[in-house]
Formats: C-alpha cells, sequence, structure tokens
C-alpha cells in the first residue's frame, strides 16, 4: 500500500471516529449547562426574590461570549484545537465544581453564582470556536450535512431533557447535585474528545514543476467564499433564539395569563419540533439543498411565529412546526457556513458569527421588548418575524447567484453525500 493510500485510510478512520464521539459529547455537555443555568437561576431567585437578578444572571453569561469568543477564535486557528477544547472542558469542571464547594462552607449563593457563571461563560466563548474548528479539521465536507444533523439533534435533545427534568430535580435534591452533575459532564466530554486522538497526517501535494504550460488554457481560479453573508444567514438564528425565549414567556403569562406550567410544554413541543427536524434532515435535504433549504427552514419557522399570538392553542400547535422548520434552516446553514470555512480561519469565523449573533440578539431583545411594553406583545413577534425575514430574503438575493454556480462545479457524488 502506498503512502498516500495509507494516509488517506488513516484520515477516514479519525473522521469516523470523530463523528462517534463528537456527537455524545455535544449531548453530555448541552445536558450538564442546561442543568447548571436552570440550577443556577433557580437559586438566584430564591436568594434575591427579584426578577431582575435572574436576568443580570444571562446578562453574565451573555457578555464574556460576545467579547471573547473572536479574540478566542484568533487563539483557535493557532493552536492544536483538541486540546483546546480539553482544556476548556477541565477548567469548565473545575469551575462548576466550585460553586457547590461555596455553597458548602456557606457562601452567598447569588454571588458564587454570578461569578461560576460568567466564568464557565468565558471558557464557552474559547470551547464554541475550537469545537466547530475541530469539526472542519475531523469532518470530510461530504459528511458535514450528515454530522451535523446528528449533532445539532443530540445538543437539543440534551438541553430539552435537562431543562424539563431541572425543576423537578431541584425541589426534590436541590440545586447543589445539579452542579456537581455538570462538573462530572465537561470531564466525560473531555475524555470524549481526547479519545479522538491525534490529527492524523495529510498526503503530501504532488505539483508537476517540469510540465509545460499552455498559456492558451485559462487557469481556473478558486471561487472566494461569501463569508460574512453566510455567517449573517447562520447568525440570523441565533437572533431568533434570544428574542423569542425573552418574550414567548411573557406572551404566555401576561397576554394568554397562563400558567408557568404551559412554558414547560411549549419548550417541550418546541424541542421536539427541533428533534424530528433534524433526525429527518438528511431526506429533506435532498429535495431542497444549500442555500435553499437554509431560506426556506427560516421563513417557515417565521410563519409560525407570526401566528403564535393569536391564541394560546394556536400556539401549541404552532410551535413543533417551528421547531422543525428552524431545525431545517439551522443545520443547513451551519453546513453552508462550516464547509465554506478555510480550516486554518474557522476558529474565527465561528467566534465572529458566534459574538455577532449574540450582539445582534442582546438589541433585538432590548428593541423588541421596548416596543411590546409600549404596545403589546403580539407586535414584538411581528417585528422579529419581520427583522429576521428581512435578513434572510436580503442574504438570499446576494448568495443565491454565486453558490448555486459552485454546487454546478461539485462533483454528483459530493452533493449526493452531502444530502445523505
Amino acid at each position: 500500500m502506498s503512502l498516500d493510500s495509507t494516509l488517506s485510510a488513516d484520515a477516514a478512520r479519525s473522521s469516523r471516529l470523530a463523528e462517534r464521539l463528537l456527537v455524545p459529547a455535544g449531548f453530555i455537555t448541552t445536558a450538564g449547562n442546561a442543568f447548571q443555568i436552570t440550577a443556577a437561576a433557580i437559586l438566584v431567585f430564591h436568594a434575591e426574590q427579584t426578577t431582575l437578578a435572574v436576568g443580570w444572571l444571562f446578562i453574565a453569561v451573555s457578555i464574556p461570549q460576545v467579547g471573547l469568543a473572536l479574540l478566542f477564535g484568533k487563539l483557535v486557528d493557532k493552536v492544536d484545537r483538541r486540546m483546546l477544547c480539553v482544556a476548556a472542558d477541565l477548567v469548565s469542571a473545575m469551575t462548576a465544581f466550585a460553586l457547590p464547594v461555596w455553597l458548602w462552607i456557606g457562601g452567598p449563593a447569588n454571588l458564587g453564582s454570578y461569578i461560576a457563571n460568567f466564568m464557565l461563560a468565558c471558557t464557552a466563548a474559547l470551547f464554541m470556536p475550537a469545537s466547530n474548528g475541530l469539526i472542519k479539521e475531523r469532518i470530510r465536507d461530504e459528511r458535514l450535512g450528515k454530522f451535523n444533523s446528528h449533532f445539532e439533534m443530540a445538543s437539543n435533545a440534551g438541553m430539552l431533557l435537562a431543562s424539563s427534568l431541572a425543576g423537578f430535580l431541584v425541589i426534590w435534591f436541590g440545586a447543589t447535585p445539579l452542579f456537581v452533575f455538570n462538573s462530572l459532564s465537561f470531564v466525560l466530554s473531555a475524555v470524549l474528545v481526547y479519545a479522538i486522538g491525534r490529527k492524523p497526517a495529510k498526503a503530501p501535494v504532488v505539483t508537476e514543476t517540469t510540465a509545460a504550460v499552455d498559456p492558451s488554457v485559462p487557469v481556473e481560479v478558486p471561487a472566494r467564499q461569501p463569508i460574512k453573508r453566510l455567517a449573517l444567514l447562520y447568525a440570523n438564528g441565533n437572533i431568533g433564539l434570544m428574542v423569542a425565549n425573552v418574550i414567548l414567556t411573557t406572551l404566555i403569562l401576561q397576554t394568554f395569563d397562563q400558567g408557568a406550567w404551559m412554558i414547560g410544554v411549549v419548550d417541550a413541543l418546541a424541542g421536539v419540533g427541533f428533534i424530528v427536524g433534524a433526525a429527518l434532515y438528511g431526506k429533506v435535504s435532498k429535495r431542497f439543498k444549500g442555500i435553499h433549504l437554509a431560506v426556506l427552514g427560516t421563513l417557515g419557522n417565521l410563519v409560525c411565529l407570526a401566528i403564535q399570538p393569536l391564541h394560546y392553542i394556536v400556539l401549541m400547535a404552532a410551535i413543533p412546526f417551528a421547531g422543525f422548520c428552524f431545525a431545517q434552516g439551522r443545520i443547513a446553514a451551519r453546513t453552508l457556513l462550516m464547509r465554506a470555512s478555510p480550516e486554518e480561519r474557522v476558529g474565527r469565523i465561528f467566534g465572529g458569527t458566534q459574538a455577532v449573533g449574540l450582539g445582534l440578539g442582546v438589541g433585538a431583545t432590548v428593541g423588541l421588548s421596548t416596543l411590546a411594553d409600549a404596545t403589546s406583545v403580539p407586535y414584538a413577534f411581528w417585528g422579529l418575524a419581520i427583522l429576521q425575514g428581512a435578513i434572510v430574503i436580503g442574504t438570499y438575493f446576494s448568495l443565491a447567484k454565486p453558490l448555486s454556480a459552485q454546487e454546478k462545479k461539485q462533483p454528483a457524488e459530493v452533493l449526493e453525500a452531502t444530502a445523505a
């Protein structure tokens, strides 16, 4: 067997191993984080008895990711991404475990929760671009669509499961055991990522220096990828998630005058819709490829969003379809951005995208919350639908032509594998 064949086989084995280990790592980490933030919010509310105190907790979680994601993204492109993920997980494990220790020695619950979650957000700002860089580095381009569907499905299943159980577990056992569980989840995630192994060596590129160059034959220059526009398309989903989480709670409790139980039901229905959408992404993507699926999925989600304020029955009926459509648009946009990102720059691209998405989300949350207070909550829903719709439609018209041209140049077997 030649050296090139051996290196290619090693790369294929490494890619398959990464697929098997990164998906459960995403499930475990997301579940642990959901336990952490839910238990911390309950702890802070009981200590302060104000909604603003809980709001400051979420602000403490968001600020580091806006400020540090791009900086850490540049670091990710210079250092071993696998070891950065492991280091971030281990630091997070120690930080998460420090909070129950603080509570055991009698420290103030609110202060400990703010500091611990702020530090966890700092390491999350490193882990996010590092993990996405690791995925780009280890997963073959033709497998990214299928991997991203599995990864998103596992991550959201972990969030759904943990969010649904956290309230009950806090009542039964208190918040401290959930913080310990979160610490252990980071350790297990670090073990899974470390088990992926070192990055396999690439086959050397052989160039023909003796062949004559025919000046009459045009040399094809690789097309420049529209990274910024693809990043905006992906970040648009972050804006919707952040704003919807705020105004949906107000819609249920204030406009519909329903109890907190409905928040849990709606979250569960949305999560089920997303998981089903992620599971069926492979089949759907065979009919709608690339940019078209990213746009149609987002627009379908926005249509469902616009009708949700009509009645709480309509809300419960529409939310699973919203989750399903959101999954299609989210996974398609993520795959487009990841495939277009050069491996040596993927860290700063995803770090910058995260920072922009959270920053725009904070601004949209403030603006639409003010609109809801000045008028009524349904206007905030319709304003969000208009804002996101304008972003996705404008981005589509700027991207459709260059991306369609690139898809036509791809070999048929690559397109088929992408849709698989």
